[in-house]
């Protein structure tokens, strides 16, 4: 399963499992009116019933555009949050009449169904945005790079912006994700039929997906480093080159604690990693295992021909350039 595929089905699908199961409709019992001849007060009364059962619908429907995502085709179907947008700002206006015409005894039924908008409002901006079919595009490139030694600082720069945007969406999800938690289930359920544990499981489930994105942007953005990554490898060797040994070895010696330090974070990732994003989170973890180990041997190079070892440190230096060959075996 690709992971597109993983993304709605196990992600963002998740999130709305189950949300309309006895929605909303059935509110008319909460109110607390009757018709007792006070005609004013009991239409104003019945207009903010109707106003939160229409809120709750609406959100309803705004979860279940998640739940109704179907990635058979992957490459023909794209996540469009304009509708569900749509939806959580008509229940909000809903909402806003139901305060209006209804008491204070109704204001925590109203706040709950807000919390439940914020919370949706949190997923579907992370749904849009894991869901991004250019994510891989950006993520190929990158590999395609590392493989040929291309243009890393391109490749670094669309690296950089990727993983701001995904370190911007996993801060959106921690914070759907702490609403979810102050919700009260109880509450939610009879006001909207929301099962609040199957919410909270979807969104677990994007969560995870988030989550090891951000680690692989992570991961990348710290390899291409124009000092401490993939750049001061280079200058290592440029150095290397120009007989600066000692100045090579301190820039290899920081190239290879970059590409341990990322090849670590995405090791962590193993037992974690949603299964559309395993082959990623693997490929970078192979790329940067053999980059610190390059690092590591060009920095043994380097301090063995500062020491007057010509023969260790071609050795080495050999050892190096095969680690380097490696990066290309690691999406065959």
């Amino acid at each position: 399963m690709n992971r597109r595929q993983y993304l709605t089905r196990a992600g963002a699908a998740g999130a709305a499992t189950g949300l309309l199961a006895g929605g909303a409709g059935c509110l008319g019992d909460l109110s607390g009116s009757s018709d007792d001849g006070n005609g004013d007060a009991d239409v104003g009364s019945r207009a903010g019933v109707r106003a939160i059962d229409r809120a709750a619908g609406n959100l309803n429907k705004a979860a279940q555009s998640l739940n109704e995502l179907s990635l058979e085709d992957p490459e023909t179907v794209e996540f469009d949050p304009s509708e569900p947008r749509a939806k959580i700002s008509d229940a909000r206006d809903h909402l806003e009449t139901a305060e209006s015409e209804l008491g204070e005894d109704r204001q925590t039924d109203i706040d709950t169904l807000r919390s439940y908008a914020d919370a949706l409002e949190g997923l579907i901006a992370v749904t849009a945005t894991v869901s991004d079919s250019s994510i891989t595009d950006d993520i190929d490139t990158v590999t395609t790079a590392l493989e040929e030694q291309g243009d890393l600082e391109a490749a670094s720069e669309t690296v950089d912006a990727r993983y701001t945007e995904i370190s911007s969406a996993h801060e959106r999800f921690e914070q759907a994700e702490t609403t979810i938690q102050t919700l009260d289930g109880d509450r939610l359920a009879e006001l909207a039929g929301i099962d609040l544990a199957e919410l909270e499981e979807g969104a677990n489930a994007l969560g995870a997906v988030v989550g090891s994105l951000e680690t692989l942007a992570a991961a990348y953005d710290s390899t291409l480093d124009l000092e401490s990554g993939y750049g001061a490898l280079e200058a290592g060797r440029t150095k290397f080159e120009n007989g600066e040994y000692a100045a090579a070895e301190r820039e290899f010696e920081t190239a290879e604690s970059t590409f341990a330090d990322a090849q670590g974070s995405l090791e962590s990732e193993t037992g974690s990693t949603p299964e559309g994003l395993v082959q990623y989170v693997e490929t970078a973890a192979c790329q940067t295992t053999h980059l610190s180990t390059a690092a590591g041997a060009f920095a043994d190079a380097a301090g063995a021909a500062a020491d007057g070892d010509p023969v260790t440190a071609n050795a080495r230096k050999n050892d190096g350039e095969d680690a380097l060959e490696d990066v290309n075996n690691c999406t065959n």
